[in-house]
């Protein structure tokens, strides 16, 4: 897996991103713990087994509390188009990459036993729009998890709660499953068609060299039956 070098502008918003939650839960009155990221503030069990650690621990009255981690990410992919769901222009994306996030979190979320989420800020540049962030649970996140060689999923901004920063509401997940599950089907139905074209290449490639061959067979034969003629 290769290093990812997080830049100035990342770092930047990444900050940002934390203290736009941290003035929304002030204002909204929901009660949070802020986890320092340093070296020493996790346990050499959690290192030695690569867990990631969230930003925040959330507590509200009467809800089992969670972990909560805030990222900073650019909508757009680097040509200016918007990350759609599959290449579909109906939905709008956001990303996690699997090795890096998406699996620490869940490691994280396995030894703990608390559930983790996810919070998506809008960054531009070192900045973050201060207006919207977007929550989803890890749990919900695994079931976009793509064949082993996609290093990224993306996930529908329709499956994500979106919360207005300028309001005051509870931080929750109210997505139906059934709407859920409609994505979910839609990505498998993509992979299967991505393997089917795949499957239907390689066998046209393969017939393509079993026809080569079978030219070059009959061509050796023709010349052989010549030679044979002009010794005879």
């Amino acid at each position: 897996m290769m290093v990812h070098t997080v830049t100035k502008e990342e770092e930047g918003a990444g900050a940002k991103a934390e203290h736009l939650f941290r003035d929304y839960c002030d204002r909204a009155g929901i009660t949070y713990l802020f986890i320092e990221q340093s070296s020493y503030s996790k346990s050499s069990k959690l290192v030695r087994e690569q867990a990631g650690r969230p930003d925040f621990l959330v507590l509200e009255p009467y809800r089992m509390p969670f972990f909560l981690d805030v990222k900073a990410r650019q909508f757009v992919r680097a040509d200016g188009r918007p990350t759609f769901f599959l290449d579909n222009s109906n939905f709008e994306a956001a990303r996690l990459n699997v090795a890096r996030e998406l699996l620490p979190l869940r490691r994280f979320q396995n030894f703990v036993g608390i559930p983790v989420w996810v919070a998506w800020f809008e960054r531009v540049g070192s900045e973050v729009r201060p207006g919207r962030m977007h929550l989803v649970p890890i749990n919900v996140l695994s079931n976009f998890r793509g064949p082993p060689t996609w290093e990224w999923l993306a996930i529908p901004l329709d499956c994500c709660t979106s919360i207005d920063l300028n309001s005051r509401q509870l931080l929750s997940y109210n997505i139906e499953e059934q709407q859920i599950q409609k994505f979910v089907e839609l990505l498998r139905r993509y992979i299967l068609r991505t393997r089917m074209e795949r499957t239907d290449s390689f066998g046209l490639i393969r017939r393509l060299c079993s026809l080569e061959n079978l030219i070059w067979t009959r061509h050796i034969e023709d010349i052989e039956r010549k030679w044979i003629t002009d010794v005879t």
